[in-house]
């Protein structure tokens, strides 16, 4: 597992000092604050590597495939319960004040809703298994104390931690709850609360929960961050990563079993079948697919935002997405990209409506590297592009981007599918 190195009390001070003088002088960042893209775009593509770490470890695989061991995921909910707890309880001395009143939500609070899980997976007894933080949940408790003296880098940690349960949970909620009923644990018909995964259910005030997620990324948004902040914070992201990392090691390390990667059991969930015939591609991803000769205007294309054949597109390409209709239809969390070309959204990930069909910008070369990878996605996951573009052009060419180097939510890293690593450093919440 990667380093979760902790950075000198000293940095922490400074990266204060200058939220604080952010915090009293807006006006003299306020040409500072994020750009189109927004600053939640800016770190998300700047950790996507290590988002993508998470999506595909070992432990959460066995989540996927309904497979985790019992006790390990009992182990798991402790940590997590043991570090949502004192994450609200710090938010809450500071929810008051700048950064974190702009995204404190007790509807967001986690705490109770682990606890009524840990009651289910480990019995009355549970606080007694709670009551000690295991080795790297002690680790990143430790961690999350030395942030809290900075509620910007405390921020940090409230956007990955939330975030990822609200895009995330309904599928690993669901595949929580079953393994509950084909365990006889859950009686017939029980809700997912009343089946262990009460974790992953939030409130009708959250729901829908991509819509919650894109109204916690417009008030991160808004906030005023000058740059070498938002660089303290980066890193500050990039160590929670390795920490949650650390703790999904120890979780699979008590009771290694066999799992499937996220995109080829999403693919399972969603009717849709997986790239090479379910088996396991070695090595990069092939170049961009030539799309077919039909030729589309950009009112075309908006055409096909509802009805038989939904279509979206990137780069120009026109892809046919009518069979991930429960992502891309009506109420989808991707409805908005439907009938639009999302080139510049995919590339900053950004869930903006205001940059869909843009076509007048400049990418840094991670954005490059990002759509690149999503260029594959598509390619992978709904075929040759069914045409493109010809009344609208872009900036830019694939000539301009890199070759991508995987698929996102594909493991390339695992020789054997059937034999997980143990021990061994794992593999490297969108679309």
């Amino acid at each position: 597992p990667r380093s979760s190195a902790v950075p000198p009390s000293a940095a922490v001070q400074a990266s204060s000092h200058m939220a604080a003088e952010a915090s009293v002088s807006p006006g003299k960042y306020a040409g500072l604050a994020g750009d189109v893209r927004g600053h939640c775009s800016w770190f998300l593509t700047r950790t996507n590597k290590e988002h993508q770490a998470t999506m595909e470890h070992p432990f959460m695989k066995t989540i996927y495939t309904k497979s985790f061991d019992l006790t390990a995921y009992a182990q798991y909910l402790s940590g997590q319960y043991l570090v949502f707890r004192e994450l609200e309880r710090l938010c809450a001395l500071g929810s008051s004040k700048v950064p974190l009143k702009a995204v404190h939500d007790e509807q967001l609070h986690r705490g109770d809703a682990l606890a009524r899980d840990l009651r289910f997976w480990a019995g009355v007894a549970w606080e007694d298994k709670a009551a000690a933080p295991s080795p790297s949940t002690a680790r990143y408790l430790e961690r999350l104390h030395q942030d809290a003296s900075d509620p910007w880098l405390l921020l940090c940690h409230h956007f990955l931690q939330y975030n990822a349960v609200l895009s995330g949970g309904q599928f690993l909620g669901r595949n929580v709850s079953e393994r509950a009923h084909s365990e006889g644990l859950a009686a017939a018909g029980a809700s997912a609360a009343d089946s262990g995964a009460a974790f992953y259910e939030f409130a009708p005030e959250c729901q829908p929960t991509h819509a919650r997620v894109q109204r916690y990324i417009d008030d991160l948004d808004a906030l005023t961050i000058p740059p070498e902040l938002r660089d303290r914070m980066l890193q500050c992201m990039r160590d929670v990563y390795n920490l949650l990392l650390a703790m999904f090691d120890e979780g699979y390390n008590a009771a290694p079993v066999a799992g499937i990667s996220y995109e080829a059991s999403k693919s399972s969930a969603d009717g849709a079948s997986p790239s090479a015939g379910g088996k396991k591609r070695k090595g990069p991803p092939p170049p961009p697919s030539a799309p077919a000769s039909r030729m589309f205007t950009l009112k075309e294309l908006h055409e096909h935002s509802e009805g038989k054949q939904l279509l979206t597109a990137v780069l120009g390409r026109v892809y046919d997405v009518s069979v991930a209709r429960d992502l891309f239809g009506k109420k989808g969390p991707y409805e908005m990209f439907t009938g639009h070309d999302g080139t510049f959204n995919l590339a900053v990930m950004s869930m903006k409506t205001n940059t869909l069909d843009k076509f007048d910008y400049e990418l840094e070369d991670e954005d490059k590297a990002c759509l690149a990878e999503w260029i594959a996605y598509f390619d992978s996951r709904y075929g040759c592009p069914v045409g493109t573009l010809r009344d609208r052009r872009h900036g830019i060419t694939l000539k301009d981007l890199p070759r991508a180097t995987k698929i996102p939510f594909e493991d390339l890293d695992e020789d054997d599918e059937d034999t997980p690593p143990s021990g061994g450093q794992p593999p490297a919440s969108k679309l």
